[in-house]
Formats: structure tokens, C-alpha cells, sequence
């Protein structure tokens, strides 16, 4: 007794895949642009702000 279930066949890659965000910068210099970062992706600059002055 076969389910349709059994018939599909689930790629690991297609499961779990994360995107890297856009990145500024090239090289060492490379990173993460802060413009594009949303609190959905964990990016919190709350005190960024404090930091720069």
C-alpha cells in the first residue's frame, strides 16, 4: 500500500534555504547594507544613532 505522500520526493535544499541580504562594498570592504536590513531579519541599529555621535 503506497501513499501519494510516498510518491513525492522532497529536495533538503528547497526545505530550509536562507538568503544572504544585499551587500555594499566589495572585497574585505564588503558588507551588509544597512538600508535593507528589516527587524524580520534580526537587524536591531536602535542605538546605532548613540554610537555615531
Amino acid at each position: 500500500m503506497m501513499d501519494d505522500d510516498d510518491d513525492l520526493i522532497l529536495s533538503p535544499l528547497d526545505a530550509g534555504a536562507a538568503g544572504l541580504p544585499p551587500s555594499r562594498g566589495e572585497g574585505c570592504l564588503a558588507r551588509f547594507d544597512p538600508d535593507e536590513l528589516t527587524d524580520e531579519m534580526g537587524a536591531d541599529f536602535g542605538s546605532l544613532f548613540q554610537l555615531e555621535e
